[in-house]
Order: structure tokens, then sequence, then C-alpha cells
């Protein structure tokens, strides 16, 4: 590809700043690339920016919320490229991508194409949403909606693991069940996990792959096991989390609450919605450089 355009997030580190990604652009002309440069102006403002892109390279600058609306926007022809400015990185730490931008834009001039899974969520009312790496289901939707953006941006890595206190000292979370084609199982919280990654480092699901062809499912059936010693150690460790809690591979599930308490679902780190909800994934459904 010759021609790119860079879509950037303004509440991402620097990159309101115009001449900020305007650096990088003149580092991708110079490689040999024609730059066009976007700033975001408001939510979902990515998807919009993508759509119009066309087949051509389009490069989300952010993090991964900036991620998931550029994909969700992103033509079947068009290439995703990542310049990774926020907290957490999951899909650039997935790929493997260096988590400096200067760096990152040397691996998109020089980086391969090649196609990646991706999770699709279907709510109550036939709304979907792309996700790259994760659906969250309770609990950490949760934490997410009491992170801000001011919060993250003052506190960045802190502001969840002190949201995530917060949330858990309310009391625990209503029960879900998670079905597929074979059964439906309980839990109090489930990641529906593209790839390994979450939350930056931390994984999830050691058999999670972007290649796979199918989703992995990990079940926490009390919130409260996650402060257990051997549980919090493999955490710590950063050991997936799927080697202490139940899981399961599928390529569609679906979610629901099992009481009339609604139910948040948090979209590679942003809140879409509520249960009920259903999960699959689209194989092979999105080219990326890596």
């Amino acid at each position: 590809m010759t021609t790119a355009v860079i879509i950037g997030n303004p509440n991402s580190g620097s990159a309101g700043d115009e001449n900020y990604l305007e650096g990088f652009a003149a580092t991708l002309r110079a490689g040999g690339l024609t730059v066009e440069v976007l700033n975001t102006e408001h939510p979902d403002h990515a998807t919009e920016l993508a759509a119009a892109a066309g087949d051509r390279l389009v490069i989300a600058a952010g993090g991964d919320g900036t991620v998931n609306e550029v994909i969700n926007g992103l033509s079947e022809d068009a290439t995703l490229g990542i310049l990774p400015l926020g907290t957490a990185n999951v899909l650039a730490r997935e790929l493997g991508l260096p988590l400096e931008p200067g760096e990152a834009c040397g691996r998109i001039l020089s980086g391969k194409a090649f196609r990646i899974d991706i999770g699709v969520a279907t709510d109550g009312g036939e709304t979907e949403r792309r996700f790259a790496c994760m659906a969250g289901i309770g609990f950490d939707a949760e934490v997410v909606r009491e992170v801000g953006p001011r919060l993250k941006r003052y506190l960045r890595s802190l502001a969840f693991p002190l949201a995530a206190l917060k949330v858990y000292i309310r009391g625990d979370r209503p029960g879900l069940r998670i079905a597929d084609a074979e059964t439906t199982r309980p839990a109090r919280f489930a990641v529906v996990a593209n790839g390994r990654y979450y939350g930056g480092e931390f994984e999830t699901a050691e058999e999670a792959s972007l290649t796979s062809g199918e989703l992995q499912v990990v079940l926490v059936e009390k919130v409260g096991s996650l402060a257990r010693p051997d549980v919090l150690a493999h955490i710590l460790a950063k050991r997936s989390l799927d080697r202490t809690m139940k899981s399961f591979a599928s390529r569609d599930v679906s979610a629901e609450s099992a009481s009339a308490v609604r139910v948040p679902v948090q979209i590679d780190g942003e809140v879409w919605g509520e249960l009920p909800m259903s999960f699959r994934v689209e194989p092979a459904a999105v080219s990326v450089i890596r």
C-alpha cells in the first residue's frame, strides 16, 4: 500500500496535538507513504473516518478504544495499522508490536499484513459491535464504567485497580447464564476472549489466539475468588486466568442476567450495552500490519 490515513484520538496521550501526529506522518512519508492525518472529534468519529478511508492503510493512533472504533468502520479491503498511544494497548501487545510510537512507525513501514479473527457482539436489539480483543461481562464492565477519561488520564494504570476495589466493596454481582450450543453455565463475571491479553500484559485465556477461529470464554463463579491467594498469585505473575477458572472454547456464545438486575458489557475497554447479548467470531475478518 502507498496511501495511508492516520486517525488519532485527542484523548490518548498527546494525539490531540496535530503537530504531534504530523511528526509520525512525516516519518511514514519519508518511508514512502502518502499520509493524511485526521483527528477524531466525538465518540464513534473514528468509525466514520475509517469507513470513509476506503481501501487504504488505516492507522489507528490511540488506545484500544480508538482501535475498536476503527475496526468497526474498516472496509473489507482496507488494512489496519496501529500507532499505540493508549494506556493498555492490548491489541498491540497481542500482535507483538513495539509500544514506543516511533518504533511502531518503523513496523508499519516494514511489517507484513496478515488476517486476524474478529469478535462480534450483538445486543437484544440486534445492533452489532466488533471487538478485537475481548468482551467483559459484569464486574469488569462496572469497573470500566467507573473509570472516566479524566481518572484514566491522571492515574493511568492505577485507575483500574482503584476502581475495581471500589466496585468490589459494593457487594457481590448478579448471576449470569452463559450458553453455547451444548450447555448453559452459571457465572458472576465472564470474559469472552478473542486474544490472550487483558488490560495490558495480563493473560485471560492460554489457548486464545487471533487466528484460532474461535472464542475462549472464561467464567468466574464468584468475584471474591479473584482475591484468593492462589488466584491472586497467578494474576500477579501474569499467568492466564483460565488456569484457575473454568473456561471453554466456542464460535458462538450467548449471555443473559439470571435476575432482573441489569448487567453491563464492555467491549475492548469501553462499556457497550447490557445483557442479553450474544457473541460470535468472524475468522480472518481483518487485515493488520504486524
